[in-house]
């Protein structure tokens, strides 16, 4: 490790970027607090706020495509942790030693957007965790430090990205050293694919899917994101659970294999089914 703390700048929506930087001890100084304009009123991105304004920290409202705020103090490097925008060139640029992003994707086969999520869905055994240098094009730098983690079935996204976090925090003094030290692996990205940001029309469940392939997209659509749907005659209805047992209201839906599951609706799910139902 360096002999001094360098000065970074932490860009983030998520305030678990502060645990990053805190388990890593003496040897980073966050000297300012980058923001995504389009989360500025979510609970984490307010708790994002607070914890730099009690340390004293200036903070850039980063709105896309634009520069960042040239009062925030010159910083040699950049860490980037869940952040929900695409960071310009000329925002990269800035930083002479570069940014350091954590992905939570295997790259090439999940660069993208919300490749959690996608991976979840795809019924994907594995979770990749990856640091790597940003550039230009999305999810194509030298790569610092990569893992994976698994993704049990009977686990929901929300509970696989708190893994995540973990796992990511442990991995980041590896991706540290190696940034320093310029020791990287250049990623082969023919045969990979960049995934598009989810939409709405992603979390329709279709006719006939498997019972693994209904369970997954519940599982991987889980509060706080917005829930997997079926069309029915009564209209659209959000889905958080499914279980083989027929209860009150549940909707029959005739799977792949030829045999009934029962998808429970958001509205009729306990505290304690909630947790359970997507197993």
């Amino acid at each position: 490790m360096a002999d001094s703390a360098v000065d970074v700048h932490l860009i983030t929506s998520d305030p678990s970027g502060f645990e990053l930087i805190d388990s890593f001890g003496k040897g980073l100084s966050i000297t300012g607090v980058v923001v995504p304009s389009n989360r500025l009123k979510t609970t984490k991105t307010e708790k994002v706020l607070e914890l730099a304004y009690r340390r004293n920290l200036p903070v850039s409202i980063h709105r896309l495509h634009n520069p960042f705020d040239n009062s925030l103090p010159s910083s040699s490097a950049a860490i980037s942790w869940l952040y929900s925008q695409i960071i310009c060139v000329s925002n990269l640029e800035r930083y002479s030693k570069g940014v350091l992003n954590m992905h939570g994707g295997k790259i090439p086969e999940y660069r993208g957007a919300n490749v959690m999520h996608w991976a979840i869905i795809n019924g994907e055994k594995e979770l990749g965790i990856t640091w790597h240098k940003m550039i230009g094009e999305v999810d194509a730098g030298p790569i610092y430090a990569e893992t994976c983690i698994p993704i049990p079935r009977e686990m929901s996204a929300l509970e696989i990205r708190g893994k995540m976090i973990e796992k990511g925090i442990a991995l980041f003094p590896s991706a540290w050293k190696n940034l320093l030290d310029k020791k990287a692996r250049m990623p082969i990205l023919s045969g990979g694919k960049r995934w598009p940001p989810r939409s709405a029309v992603d979390g329709e469940i279709g006719e006939y899917w498997s019972e693994e392939m209904v369970r997954n997209i519940v599982r991987a659509l889980c509060p706080p994101w917005p829930s997997a749907y079926i069309r029915t005659k009564k209209g659209i209805v959000p889905i958080a659970g499914v279980t083989l047992d027929w209860q009150y209201d549940s909707i029959p839906y005739l799977t792949k294999e030829g045999r009934y599951i029962f998808l429970v609706p958001e509205s009729l799910l306990s505290p304690v089914f909630h947790k359970t139902a997507v197993c």
